[in-house]
Order: structure tokens, then sequence, then C-alpha cells
């Protein structure tokens, strides 16, 4: 597709390829802007319940209005295919972060509070995301962080609201990751915000130990080890880290929703009370200051 017109956006690249879209990299040539086209991978074009859900994501997306969060643009269709015109976040993901560094302290800190607000804001206008994985966080050169991908989100029960929906769009199979999805989202229990802060933990403890908590020799062992396990405590494999961290953590890991920190905005007060020790923070002020080789 590179170089076609679609509508009044000129492809110019591809950004990426998932589960549930293919995203291009576009002008727009209407506004002095990049953006970022995401279509529906040619497998899926026919898949009635994929299309609902790519058309429920947009309007999902809509819905929302917070920095953290990638911004919708317009939708609309090319030769029978919709697409998503969604702000072009530049950056790399948080995925891709992980895999070649180690955070330190401060930075997961700052990455972890940005999530939690964006969450807070979904939560707020009655949505799970249920896909919240380090390959949906979106972080800029500038530590920036937008979440991204609600293709999977859905509407849960407000309270004095209408009812939400329940369990997955597909019987007898959850959708999502398995090694960041909650006991209850795997069981197909009624949606819940307190799942997508789960997965949140999940994050944070591979930020915090380069490892997954639950991870298996297979995605069955995967959903054995989160109904049934405890993951090895995060100080066993990080003892830099701080005790409040892997207090948050674990209680964030908890198997029963009602264990867990109740909602977004509580998570956050507790992300705000850890302590960076002095050390790390001497630590970050000699590399600032160390003369480049």
């Amino acid at each position: 597709m590179l170089g076609l017109t679609v509508s009044h956006y000129r492809i110019t690249g591809k950004l990426g390829t998932g589960g549930m879209g293919v995203v291009y990299d576009a002008d727009d040539l209407k506004l002095p802007r990049k953006v970022a086209l995401k279509f529906l991978p040619d497998e899926l074009a026919d898949d009635h319940d994929a299309v609902r859900r790519f058309a429920r994501e947009a309007s999902t997306i809509a819905l929302l209005s917070h920095a953290n969060i990638c911004t919708i643009f317009d939708v609309d269709t090319h030769e029978g295919r919709q697409f998503i015109a969604m702000e072009r976040v530049d950056g790399v993901t948080l995925k891709m972060i992980l895999a070649r560094e180690d955070l330190e302290l401060p930075r997961l800190l700052d990455i972890a509070r940005q999530i939690t607000a964006a969450l807070g804001a979904a939560h707020g206008k009655g949505i799970v995301h249920r896909d919240i994985k380090p390959g949906n966080v979106m972080v800029a050169d500038d530590g920036h962080v937008k979440v991204l991908d609600f293709g999977l989100a859905r509407q849960f029960r407000m309270p004095g609201g209408q009812d939400g929906l329940e369990g997955s769009t597909i019987p007898g199979r959850p959708l999502g990751t398995a090694n960041y999805m909650a006991p209850e989202r795997i069981l197909q229990m009624p949606l819940d915000p307190r799942s997508d802060l789960f997965s949140l933990g999940v994050i944070l403890y591979e930020m915090a130990t380069g490892r997954l908590p639950f991870a298996g020799a297979s995605p069955s062992d995967t959903v054995t080890n989160v109904l049934d396990r405890e993951p090895e405590p995060l100080t066993t494999l990080a003892p830099d880290r701080p005790a409040a961290l892997e207090h948050v953590v674990m209680r964030l890991l908890a198997k029963r929703a009602a264990d867990r920190y109740q909602s977004a905005e509580h998570l956050a007060e507790a992300l705000a009370r850890i302590q960076v020790p002095p050390s790390t923070l001497a630590t970050r002020l000699l590399r600032r200051l160390r003369p480049a080789r």
C-alpha cells in the first residue's frame, strides 16, 4: 500500500502488524500532520466478529480524551475495508524497551503512573481495556506514554447505569494474552476494571525483574499458573527494588479482584507513596554527569 492515497491520507510506510490490525504511517493531505491508519488484516476482512470488534474499537476510543490515550481522528472505508485514522505516536513500545534494557526505578514508576492515569480515564467512562500489555504501551523519546489498541475493550456495568457486557465475545475462549490476563478474565466472569489493574501488575513485575510472573512452558501452563500459583517474590529476583514496590505489585497480582486496589485512583496513590532511595537518585545523577566516551 506504499504510496497509495486512502481518503485524504497518503500512506508512506508500515508501522506494524498485530493480531487485530495492520498499521500504516501516513500523511494527512488536509492538515499538516502525520497519522497512523489501522486496517484489519486481510485474513480478517470478511470475519463478521473481527469487523464488529474493529468498529467497536473506533467507537470506544472516540469516548476517551486523555493525554495518555491515543486519539482517534477519523473512521472511513477504502475499497470496502474499514480503517481508523488515529494519532501518530512517535516512540517505541514498552515491549521493545524491556527487551533491550533494565529500567531504573524513577523511570519504572513514571511509566506505571502514566499507564495508571490512562486506565483511570477509561474506567471512568465505563470501559475495560482487556489487553493491557507492553506491546500496547508506546513510550516517546521524552518519556510520554500512550496506551494503544482498544480492539478488545468492552463496557462494564457502571454504578446506577446500564448493564455492561459480560465475558468474552467468543464463548469458551477468552480474548487476550494469557501472560497478562487476570484470573476472572480467563474464567470469563463479568467484566471488571480491576482486571486491567492485574494486567498492569504483570507489567510492573516484568519491568522490575525482567521476568513474567506466571510464564509457563505452554499457554495451558501459563493459565494454570495465573489461576493457582503465586509468583516468586519480586525482591527475591530483584533485591535492589524497594519493598514498597513489591507490596504494590503483589497486591495487584492478587487472585481475587476484591483483594487488589479497587480503582486506578487508589493505585495512583500507592505509587505516589513509593520512595526512590537516595542511592538510586545519586546513581542517576552520576550517569547524567559522566562524560560520553
